[in-house]
């Protein structure tokens, strides 16, 4: 499948279809058509092929990643989701503990595949695979630390009449 391809189909499992996504792009259902099916004189761009995506991503669509996963294989990298439930309430000790385990779990695997002094591919993969989450859940971390210092400064704006 291609990138456009990607975008095509995420744009079938949308509620509501093309009508729908038409609508939140601010074009008409023949415009974005036409981009869609690379129309002479047509091509979707950027920006509205990831505004299609996150559209939905936010719904949890059907083929929502398709199009950055397609973007990521183009650049040789992966698509890492991000962990979802994390919210900046829940950030505790115990969440950073968590962390910290994952990261002990990795460093066990990467000690346990090195142990006869070659990685097998299996060994790899498994590795990478367990880096790849252990990262995943990092950067929700971040971004829930990120929204409760938001919420923070908002209370320290208001209790000083406004001003930042």
């Amino acid at each position: 499948m291609d990138v456009l391809d990607s975008v095509r189909r995420a744009v079938r499992h949308y509620p509501g279809g093309l009508d729908a996504v038409a609508l939140r792009l601010g074009k008409s259902p023949s415009t974005l058509e036409k981009e869609l099916r690379a129309a002479p004189q047509y091509k979707l761009g950027a920006m509205d092929a990831a505004e299609i995506a996150a559209m939905c991503t936010q719904l949890g669509t059907p083929h929502a990643l398709d199009y950055p996963t397609r973007l990521a294989e183009h650049c040789s990298a992966t698509l890492l989701p991000l962990p979802q439930g994390l919210q900046p309430d829940s950030i505790t000790a115990g969440a950073v503990a968590g962390l910290m385990r994952e990261l002990a779990d990795v460093v066990g695997a990467v000690a346990a595949a090195d142990a006869d002094g070659e990685i097998s591919a299996n060994e790899l993969k498994s590795i990478q695979l367990q880096w790849a989450e252990l990262v995943g859940s990092g950067q929700q971390l971040m971004l829930a630390l990120e929204a409760k210092h938001e919420s923070t400064m908002a209370k320290w704006v208001g209790r000083q009449g406004g001003v930042a």
